[in-house]
């Protein structure tokens, strides 16, 4: 259909001039009198617009990225906060926000976000069963966490038959405590009860109220749970390990067809990087605005992270 269109464009056009039919579909081009009454009129115009001015439409759809609530997307917020996507071209980026690298990555496959800000294990599995993710950059590439049990747990030992607390069952969270586990000599199938509970503050709540003896933390929750006296069993960013948790994931397909738009974002996103580490004050503010946060002490623990 589309080239029988064409075709009574390009035969019309021999009767009338080109610029009459610019206008014809630009709204805020004055429209000839007589013109543009029927639907193949309505539709012609559309061709035309599409032929001529293609941003004009494609500018209305908006650049979708998923996120979750961690300081570890400090690069993510301040590329934005900088307008550093603004200076590559992308003005109508959408940053949503999710409970972890699972939910991210299916509303990617799905369609609902074009990028992903994490992943980590979740990108490599449906990477494996036939989805076309990939990743494109890496953000954090060792488990950022710290293991933090209960006032009475002295070592190890004593978490046998006990309850952890994990974000998602299959997560990168949930394989970095396998590995914090095993580190340990415990056997994280036999010895302890992993619990799926959510997000960072509702495992802190979770623990520092025994409902869990144990669970993974990262700044600034790592300073809340020291004032509230639970204690540091076992430091996975100094285990050496390395190991994918946060990158920059999108698909095959929309490299195919937006590789400019993907160049741009991670343009953006290295610009807001650099600014973060050079640029102390900013960096404090982006995290303090973004983790709803305003203790100096807090806040400066989580940049110095």
């Amino acid at each position: 259909m589309s080239s029988l269109l064409l075709y009574a464009g390009c035969k019309l056009s021999r009767k009338k001039s080109k610029l009459a039919y610019v206008r014809w579909a630009l709204p805020d081009f004055p429209r000839p009198l007589g013109e543009g009454k029927g639907e193949g009129a309505k539709i012609l115009g559309l061709v035309v617009l599409f032929l001529f001015f293609p941003g004009r439409l494609l500018a209305q759809e908006p650049l979708r990225a998923g996120t979750i609530f961690s300081a570890t997307q400090a690069p993510l917020w301040a590329a934005k906060e900088g307008r550093f996507f603004e200076k590559y071209g992308i003005k109508n980026l959408e940053v949503i926000q999710f409970s972890g690298g699972q939910p991210v990555t299916r509303a990617l496959i799905g369609g609902d976000i074009q990028i992903s800000t994490t992943g980590g294990a979740a990108v490599v599995n449906t990477r494996l069963k036939g989805a076309d993710t990939v990743i494109i950059a890496r953000t954090v590439g060792v488990f950022p966490y710290t293991l933090y049990v209960s006032k009475d747990i002295r070592d190890a030992s004593e978490l046998k038959g006990k309850r952890l607390a994990v974000s998602t069952v299959g997560g990168s969270g949930y394989v970095a405590m396998q590995y914090a586990l095993r580190r340990l000599g415990l056997d994280p199938d036999k010895d302890v009860a992993m619990l799926q509970v959510g997000d960072f503050g509702t495992r802190l709540a979770s623990l520092a109220s025994g409902t869990v003896q144990g669970t993974l933390l990262l700044p600034p929750f790592t300073l809340g749970a020291r004032e509230l006296g639970l204690r540091s069993l076992y430091d996975l960013v100094g285990s050496g390990i390395q190991y994918p948790i946060n990158q920059i994931t999108t698909r095959q397909s929309f490299i195919k067809s937006q590789r400019e738009t993907v160049k741009n974002f991670l343009k953006g996103l290295v610009a807001g990087l650099a600014r973060f580490r050079t640029d102390r004050e900013f960096g404090v503010k982006v995290l303090g605005q973004n983790l709803r946060e305003t203790d100096p002490k807090i806040l400066q623990e989580t940049y110095d992270f």
